[in-house]
């Protein structure tokens, strides 16, 4: 089976040369689920960022091979590199509130993507964002759109940046923490929603956590990620049941565990 998306040593680094990711390699195939865990600071974030041009500018980027839906992505020029990622990858951010403009209603914040990548016109972009905000669980699509961010709880605010990232049918999704600051219960619900996606679009998912747990049931394989480098990288069963890396072997040990009655 074709990968769809290949990375070969990927570098992150600050101005004065300091490493933020280090030589990471990995790759993902059409339909799968990988999670990138590690804590704080380990460059997961980073990683996800770097496919999607979101870097911050101060930082530097290089990779050996960045290929994608078949395209040499150092061949494209950087138009042909921007439309391409905006097209087929879509990125949850974790930030809920910093990510939607908060004097905006969601009907303007989900439909311009649309227009401009698609040529569309506004109703045919409002009709598209009615189906998608239905698909998540919305009852009342309209009442969503013409709400503003800070009618919405959290929850509410998750979904529609899941809505965003699905309104050009994207081949892939990345997901950057999605589920921070939710209750477990909403917590739950936007898992089930990814997975949702995942089994009914065959859509890949780039699942980035600090949380094994909600790693653990969802992704299908897992890359752990400490101080920029992919230290362990395995099938999820297997990184559970047998983990080879001291760091990994940490992690799993400071999984809470629910007392037995």
């Amino acid at each position: 089976m074709n990968n769809l998306l290949e990375i070969e040593k990927l570098t992150i680094s600050t101005a004065n040369g300091k490493l933020l990711v280090d030589n990471s390699s990995f790759e993902i195939f059409p339909g799968e689920v990988i999670g990138i865990v590690g804590e704080s600071g380990s460059g997961k974030t980073l990683t996800g960022k770097a496919l999607v041009n979101a870097v911050p500018p101060n930082l530097k980027v290089n990779y050996h091979r960045y290929n994608f839906l078949g395209h040499d992505m150092q061949q494209l020029s950087k138009e042909e590199k921007t439309k391409l990622i905006a097209q087929e990858i879509g990125f949850i951010p974790q930030n809920t509130g910093a990510f939607l403009h908060p004097l905006l209603k969601i009907k303007n914040q989900i439909i311009d993507a649309y227009c401009y990548h698609l040529k569309q016109s506004k109703q045919q972009a409002y009709h598209k964002a009615e189906e998608i905000l239905e698909a998540i669980g919305f009852t009342n699509p309209q009442h969503i759109l013409n709400s503003y961010p800070w009618e919405l709880s959290g929850g509410m605010k998750q979904r529609v940046n899941i809505a965003i990232a699905m309104m050009l049918d994207p081949k892939l999704l990345i997901a950057d923490e999605p589920t921070t600051a939710l209750d477990s219960v909403t917590q739950k619900q936007v898992i089930s929603l990814l997975q949702q996606i995942n089994q009914e679009k065959n859509i890949s998912i780039i699942f980035i956590s600090h949380d094994l747990r909600l790693v653990k049931y969802f992704a299908h394989r897992i890359l752990v990620m400490s101080l920029g480098k992919i230290v362990e990288e395995g099938q999820t069963k297997s990184i559970f049941t047998n983990p080879q890396h001291e760091y990994t072997k940490t992690l799993l040990k400071a999984i809470p565990h629910l007392p037995s009655h």
